[in-house]
């Protein structure tokens, strides 16, 4: 590919073939990235379908038909298999794969846009600043699949991912940086894109905004447990959207869920492919009863004995007559809140911590059915932050990233992998090396001097 051209894919997420190369890129279906529209184009394209594998390395998540010993790339996942695809010539790498594509996305934007013609040069600025947020984005989900989790006095040596700035997929590849160099470069992009992103992103929460770069940055200081600047990105996250967090009670009124492109509450949009998910029994268990979460993205039980596996599916658009219900896999002003009230419940602010819980909880039960919660306990104030957590987030890929930083401070308990007969076939402890995602060999057999994770 020649340095001087950047392709732009019309296909962009579809027809992403895979190469002889780590990144798995082959552009099909190409024309010249040219103008500033082009570009703004490119950026309309960087809209998520994240893969819904994430939500199988989930304890959330049942599945039944999961095989014995794990064959499929599916059920590999579930498992959490050490490899998810054993064979070094597939181009799955589903994590990977689709993590990079969006960073190869953002690249060329980053690398390119000065040079584009029309438009002004605050136009061009906002579109890189744009790309930044983006990249930044990618590389937490990086880092928080294949590195350690954050720890300061290792982050300098837990190896994490290449840092990737650039767009020709026949440069050589850098090592893999450390932890704390992702985090860094994290930091830095998203710091750098926000004095020049637009204030208000409504029309299309899918493009960045000072709200989404602030959202992003208050997840990212939560996940290194930072938990003091976390608060104060999440404040100014709601602060600079403006937005109050979406009325489960009001969206009963409505034909359906409104659509995520301009949702109330969401901050910065993304989408997570869709797969038929079971939640388990348990979690279904642990929701109150009239929890609208529950009503509004599970099918209702069967009339008489209490559902068995796998007869209550997690709906992606919204159970009937709710539709368009599809999750956000980006940041929301519900995410801000309940990163405010984790915050404040570590930090023993019980009144704070109990208020930002309201705040969320009396948009999910209607007025009658709705009981504040009250605790002067620290611990259980906590454990029903992280409880609230699963309800909101529970199949829109976060909750990995929430098992993997609770299991390092000890608040993890097993988990277990049930077959169809119910016998346990798989365990995850919380000391596991399996909250650490291996390299894929794929990426690997290009890379044979680098260091794989145990």
């Amino acid at each position: 590919m020649n340095k001087n051209i950047v392709i732009l894919s019309i296909f962009i997420l579809t027809t992403f073939l895979s190469c002889d190369h780590y990144l798995d890129i082959e552009p099909k279906g190409v024309r010249l990235l040219e103008t500033v529209e082009d570009y703004d184009l490119w950026l309309n394209s960087y809209y998520g379908f994240y893969p819904y594998e994430m939500n199988l390395l989930s304890d959330l998540s049942d599945k039944l038909d999961v095989s014995d010993p794990p064959v499929d790339v599916n059920s590999r996942v579930y498992t959490w298999q050490a490899q998810f695809d054993e064979d070094i010539s597939s181009s799955t790498a589903p994590f990977w794969r689709t993590h990079y594509q969006f960073i190869y996305t953002l690249n060329a934007v980053i690398k390119n846009i000065d040079g584009a013609s029309g438009g002004t040069t605050e136009e061009k600025i906002r579109l890189k600043s744009e790309a930044l947020l983006g990249r930044g984005f990618e590389y937490l989900h990086l880092v928080n699949l294949y590195g350690k989790v954050y720890n300061p006095s290792t982050a300098n040596q837990d190896l994490a991912v290449p840092f990737v700035t650039g767009i020709d997929v026949t440069d050589e590849i850098p090592n893999r940086s450390t932890v704390q160099e992702i985090y860094d470069h994290i930091i830095a992009d998203i710091t750098e894109a926000l004095p020049n992103l637009p204030q208000d992103n409504s029309d299309n929460r899918f493009r960045g905004s000072i709200a989404a770069a602030y959202s992003v940055l208050a997840r990212t200081y939560l996940y290194m447990k930072n938990y003091e600047l976390a608060a104060i990105n999440a404040q100014l996250a709601i602060d600079n959207s403006l937005d109050p967090i979406l009325d489960y009670t009001e969206v009963l009124n409505m034909p359906e869920f409104p659509r995520l492109v301009k949702r109330p509450g969401t901050i910065y949009a993304k989408y997570g492919s869709t797969g038929i998910e079971f939640p388990t029994l348990d979690f279904l268990n642990s929701f109150e009863a009239n929890d609208l979460r529950r009503t509004m993205n599970y099918t209702q039980p069967w009339s008489g004995p209490t559902p068995q596996r796998g007869e209550i599916l997690f709906i992606h658009y919204g159970s009937w007559p709710i539709s368009n219900a599809y999750p956000n896999w980006g940041t929301s002003v519900s995410e801000m809140r309940l990163i405010l009230a984790e915050t404040a419940a570590r930090a023993n602010n019980l009144e704070q911590a109990i208020e930002e819980l309201h705040l969320l909880r009396e948009k999910r039960f209607k007025p009658e059915d709705y009981v504040k919660y009250e605790s002067l306990n620290q611990e259980d104030v906590l454990q029903r932050v992280l409880l609230e957590r699963k309800f909101e987030f529970a199949f829109n890929g976060l909750r990995w990233y929430d098992m993997r930083r609770l299991a390092s401070e000890g608040r993890m308990p097993e988990v277990y992998r049930y077959g169809a007969d119910n016998t346990v076939i798989s365990t995850l402890s919380p000391d596991s090396n399996r909250y650490t995602l291996q390299i894929p060999i794929q990426v690997m057999s290009f890379h044979p001097d680098w260091e794989q994770n145990p």
